[in-house]
């Protein structure tokens, strides 16, 4: 396997195993789509369509002073649009030097195109996922392509670029068992997985929801937290990372009595006097305890 699939995959994987961990997401029903709007949120990029009539533009990605647009060729089918859309994440996540990329059929292999495509097929395709369908969930070919929304040959690809990647060298028994995967016959490809489905695990399990995501997500719901659902928010440094981050969440620690609480809130819901009296009421409750 080429050194710039592993390293491709390898921090395209840091970025969505952490995404997937924060809000933990189904590996069963696991879609691209989660991650990429969550994305096109964060980072406010504005998506639309073009057309071009010789369909040779697949995708472009333009990064001026207006931001960051990505567009797809409409009349392409909705697999291809997906594969475009996640390649085009991958020029920006990827940090890609330019302002201005074009997926087109003739620059298939320009070393920035490539990266992005690898970007593509792992978050189109992630490796836990496909064990997680594949080998503990039985699910023959058709359905993983259909429920993940590419294509056949997406899937195909992707599949002998993952096994590759843990069998070198082993290229004629991997296509065999991609190939008869696809005919209907697992017990190949169920033996290569079972052997490396531990790795693939532990993998995943590197990561662990971070405090700083979970926190904004909760207050994003319910605008106030306390340091009694997160203790890491005792740490001032949490706080201050949360507060930098994000200007519309504050921070703030209350002590009465040999008791700290502290609380974080969305000033768009609370003022700083309301939040402070919640804190102060979960307080009282604590020493009451």
């Amino acid at each position: 396997m080429s050194e710039l699939y592993t390293r491709i995959s390898k921090s395209t994987k840091h970025v969505l195993y952490q995404y997937m961990k924060d809000y933990d997401i189904s590996l069963l029903n696991y879609n691209f789509n989660y991650f990429f709007q969550h994305c096109i949120q964060e980072y406010q990029i504005q998506v639309v369509s073009h057309h071009f009539s010789n369909r040779k533009i697949e995708g472009l990605t333009v990064a001026d002073e207006l931001g960051i647009s990505f567009s797809y060729e409409r009349d392409n089918p909705k697999v291809k649009q997906n594969f475009t859309l996640c390649h085009e994440l991958g020029h920006f996540i990827l940090k890609h030097n330019g302002s201005y990329f074009a997926e087109s059929v003739d620059n298939q292999e320009d070393i920035l195109e490539r990266e992005a495509n690898i970007f593509s097929a792992v978050v189109l395709m992630p490796d836990i996922v496909l064990l997680s369908k594949i080998y503990y969930n039985c699910e023959i070919f058709q359905r993983v392509q259909n429920s993940l929304e590419v294509s056949k040959q997406a899937l195909f690809f992707r599949l002998l670029d993952f096994l590759r990647e843990y069998y070198p060298g082993k290229n004629n028994e991997i296509k065999q068992a991609v190939e008869t995967y696809i005919e209907g016959n697992n017990v190949f490809i169920f033996s290569l997985f079972h052997k490396i489905r531990e790795q693939i695990i532990e993998e995943f399990n590197q990561f662990q929801p971070s405090l700083i995501n979970q926190v904004k997500q909760k207050v994003r719901k319910v605008g106030f937290v306390t340091s009694q659902e997160y203790p890491g928010l005792l740490n001032q440094d949490n706080r201050k990372a949360i507060k930098d981050n994000n200007g519309d969440l504050k921070t703030w620690l209350v002590y009465n009595k040999g008791k700290s609480i502290a609380y974080v809130w969305d000033k768009e819901k609370f003022s700083d006097e309301e939040a402070k009296k919640k804190a102060e009421l979960q307080l009282l409750l604590m020493r009451g305890k």
